[in-house]
């Protein structure tokens, strides 16, 4: 039996019988297929002897797997401070299963050749050379979610930013724009990437709709590489909120101090706000909740773990947060990097936090609760 196309009236056609597009569907899933195509005898009843100029060969099996689609597709930047649990979002929300994803980090480097594909040499068993495209993760998630339709896949872009995204995308860029479905509105040519994701490199693609696009991006990095309006456009925006309280490692005392790592966040971001209040880029200066981890307060001994707290904390509220306004949290009479860390490993208990100004250790060892206040930068 020949199933085919009428592209003047848009119907299917089953022997010399049309049908609109939901009744076929129907009709296909019922029982009345099987003794439409077959006689008693177990041969065919139709022939091939009804053909029209005005019909086309159409997929039935690309209609129905279209029609079980999972749908929802979308394309998400998660923003927030560094550290504050962007991946770890992803991971919780969305997948953590690394067969329904593919991970990409983005760099001054990357290219659109290593996202999309690119051809390249291969040196056959007979010793000759040919020329093969070889698809990049952007081409491998596309072809795996349109193959496997009724599993939701995932592309994660770790810093988007810090890469040429516009340029990364290039022409694919277009697919971003998605219907209510969460299929690519409109389609692009490229044969290359047709040819792996349908076996037809003239067919137009389209992201599909159950293939997510998930990107992370610093704040403190929007210098690096800009998103212009019109890429920014077609993705939706979610702030990771950056709240240290719901840290497994909140309630972890640093080294001997005293101090958790709840409390020393919350009271050097309030000072890094307060300090910077005339700098706009202040909040991205931030400690992100993740910004140190469970691991990295581990407990082995005292000195191993002041040294590994000043190195990874003090060091970049030295060099970065505080770079411009020392005095705002050391103690003026430290003029070196090399002084503060040395102190806060040589020291023992409450005395480490002697490299703060008097008034940020009050802060430290005060018994209230203390959050993270915007009021002033609003």
């Amino acid at each position: 039996m020949d199933i085919k196309y009428n592209v003047k009236t848009k119907k299917y056609v089953l022997g010399t019988t049309e049908y609109s597009k939901e009744d076929f569907i129907s009709y296909i899933e019922s029982d009345m297929l099987q003794s439409a195509i077959y006689s008693d005898s177990g041969t065919s009843i139709y022939s091939n002897s009804y053909v029209s100029e005005d019909i086309d060969d159409y997929s039935l099996d690309e209609e129905i797997k279209e029609k079980d689609r999972v749908l929802g597709g979308e394309n998400i930047i998660l923003y927030g401070v560094s550290g504050s649990g962007k991946s770890y979002t992803i991971e919780k929300e969305f997948s953590s299963d690394e067969n329904r994803m593919i991970r990409v980090v983005f760099h001054p480097d990357y290219m659109n050749t290593d996202f999309i594909g690119q051809i390249l040499p291969t040196i056959k068993e007979d010793g000759t050379i040919s020329y093969e495209f070889v698809p990049g993760p952007f081409t491998n998630i596309m072809r795996n979610a349109y193959k496997n339709y009724k599993i939701k896949y995932y592309l994660v872009i770790e810093e988007i930013n810090r890469g040429n995204a516009p340029a990364i995308f290039g022409d694919v860029f277009q697919l971003l724009d998605r219907d209510i479905s969460g299929t690519s509105r409109y389609g692009i040519t490229n044969s290359n990437l047709a040819n792996v994701m349908y076996g037809d490199k003239n067919k137009a693609v389209k992201i599909p709709s159950n293939l997510t696009i998930l990107a992370t991006m610093n704040t403190a990095d929007q210098n690096v590489f800009t998103l212009d309006t019109a890429f920014q456009r077609r993705w939706n925006m979610r702030m990771i909120e950056n709240n240290v309280n719901d840290t497994e490692h909140a309630n972890i005392e640093i080294v001997d101090t005293g101090v958790t790592w709840a409390r020393f966040n919350s009271v050097i971001n309030n000072t890094i706000l307060d300090s910077n209040i005339s700098t706009l880029s202040s909040e991205d200066k931030r400690l992100g909740a993740y910004f140190i981890t469970p691991y990295d307060l581990r407990s082995i001994n005292d000195k191993d773990d002041a040294k590994r707290f000043a190195e990874k904390i003090i060091k970049y509220l030295w060099d970065d947060a505080f770079k411009f306004s020392r005095d705002k949290l050391f103690e003026t009479s430290y003029k070196s990097l090399d002084g503060v860390i040395l102190s806060f490993i040589n020291s023992s208990g409450e005395s480490r936090l002697n490299i703060f100004k008097s008034d940020i250790k009050d802060l430290l060892l005060t018994d209230t609760n203390i959050t993270e206040d915007f009021s002033d930068n609003e």
